[in-house]
């Protein structure tokens, strides 16, 4: 009977999108409205590019009223800027975690003195959650990565 009531609860939880299995592809919404439960974790992002930054950052917009700010991808293995185009459906799957510059710096050699920070539009990337590419794929699912 108690496995009967954890398989009836494990299914209720992922009914209401409160529980996020391995391998499931979740919104950029999700993830910037739920960005401490997914710290930590490996996750597949499927979302539009909102802005490409550099050969080793971009957004992805979380295209929902009140989410939270877009989610912020960075890329250690760099890319072709010209790789990514605004509004391109893509799924990024990596590390969730959040933005402390100085833990940035430490681990990424490129990323010095706030990079992105430093950007003329100056957005306070501290409330977004980052996502660490391992993969970056289009809709078609060709590999953007090498």
């Amino acid at each position: 009977m108690k496995s009967l009531f954890n398989t009836k609860f494990l299914v209720a939880l992922l009914a209401c999108g409160s529980l996020a299995v391995a391998g499931d592809t979740i919104s950029a919404g999700k993830l910037a409205k739920d960005a401490k439960k997914f710290y930590g974790q490996t996750v597949t992002v499927k979302a539009e590019v909102e802005d490409v930054l550099d050969a080793h950052s971009f957004t992805l917009d979380e295209d929902a009223m009140f989410a939270g700010p877009d989610v912020l991808v960075l890329v250690p293995r760099g890319m072709s800027a010209s790789g990514l185009k605004h509004d391109e459906v893509v799924l990024v799957t990596g590390k969730v975690r959040p933005y402390v510059q100085a833990e940035l710096e430490k681990d990424y050699e490129w990323f010095k003195n706030g990079k992105i920070l430093s950007k003329e539009n100056k957005i306070d990337y501290k409330t977004r959650p980052v996502v660490i590419a391992q993969s970056i794929k289009t809709e078609s699912g060709s590999e953007l990565l090498e």
